[in-house]
Formats: C-alpha cells, sequence, structure tokens
C-alpha cells in the first residue's frame, strides 16, 4: 500500500537530482575561484560537462548520493552550534570572523576539511570497496594480477597507512608551526 511517506519513487528522480546538484555546486566554484574571469559561459559549460559526466558514471552517482545526506547532517550540525554560541552571548561578528571573513580561524576551516575528507572516504569505500578488497585479497582465481595484488597488499596494510597518516599530520604541523604569527 502506498503511502505519503513512500519516497522509493524519488529514486529514479536520483540522477536529475546529482545532475543539477553537481553543475549548480561546480558552476558556484568555478565562479568563486575564477577559473575564467569574465566568462561565465566558459564555467558554465565546464560545469555542465561534469554533471552529465556524474550521471554517465554510476559509481560517481552513488558516490553523492552516499555524501549529500552525511553532509547535509554536518551543516544542520554546525548552524546548531553556531547557535549555541549566539545564544551564550557570542557576538555575530565574531562568529563570522571565526568561519570565514577575512582571515578565517585555520583550526576551523582545516576542521572542515578533514571532516569532508572522511565523509567523501566513507562514501567512495562503501562504493569501491569492493574493487579495493579485490586488490588487496589473497590469490586471485586467474593467476593473473600479482602485481597488483601485491602492490595494494603493500600500500593497505596498516602501517603503511599509519605511516601515510603520520607523514600528512607531520606536514600539517610543520606548516602551522613554521607560518608567521598573526
Amino acid at each position: 500500500m502506498a503511502t505519503f511517506l513512500d519516497v522509493g519513487i524519488l529514486e529514479y528522480f536520483l540522477p536529475f537530482f546529482v545532475f543539477i546538484f553537481v553543475t549548480v555546486i561546480l558552476w558556484a566554484l568555478l565562479e568563486k575561484v575564477q577559473f575564467f574571469p569574465g566568462n561565465k559561459a566558459a564555467n558554465l559549460v565546464i560545469a555542465f560537462t561534469l554533471g552529465i559526466l556524474f550521471i554517465i558514471i554510476p559509481e560517481l552517482t552513488q558516490i553523492i548520493s552516499l555524501a549529500t545526506p552525511w553532509f547535509v547532517v554536518f551543516i544542520i550540525f554546525l548552524l546548531l552550534l553556531i547557535l549555541i554560541f549566539i545564544f551564550m552571548g557570542v557576538k555575530a561578528d565574531f562568529i563570522g570572523t571565526v568561519f570565514g571573513g577575512d582571515k578565517p580561524n585555520l583550526v576551523v576551516v582545516w576542521s572542515i576539511i578533514v571532516i569532508s575528507m572522511g565523509i567523501f572516504g566513507y562514501a567512495f569505500t562503501q562504493v569501491y570497496g569492493e574493487q579495493i578488497h579485490d586488490i588487496t585479497a589473497g590469490e586471485s582465481a586467474d593467476g593473473e594480477g600479482e602485481l597488483v595484488q601485491n602492490i595494494g597488499q603493500i600500500v593497505f596494510t596498516p602501517k603503511v597507512l599509519g605511516m601515510f597518516f603520520l607523514l600528512g599530520m607531520a606536514a600539517l604541523i610543520i606548516r602551522f608551526v613554521s607560518a608567521p604569527a598573526t
């Protein structure tokens, strides 16, 4: 029986929603960074082309459909956090300088970047997890691809992944420590 809360029909419109979402977000980013200054048509063509590409490749559509709800939850969390600070008496101008303005707080910016990378990492592992598992699996059925499996086993071991994590953390620490004081 069909109910008002049955939203299964919306899955048929998922490619359209992904196309509109990707096109609008990419067009806004291209306009913001002035990729082609003064040429809005070129930015729109690039965004439109990438939007079509996201429709054609079903894995990209799955990644966007998995990541979008988590970004909505993250944005709602940030808005509620801002409201908590406003209710506690922090001036809205100060909150604006923390999240943006001329010199945003780097801790907040990098926290948002790391959380966003975590959301996309989750989406990528949900979509491409089986292929990664096949790369790191011990034995291949046909005997071919042993080199790829050996490389996959080396790269995806916990020690090597931990090394990459520590190298990334060290690079960020060096960047922040050596930055001039503001």
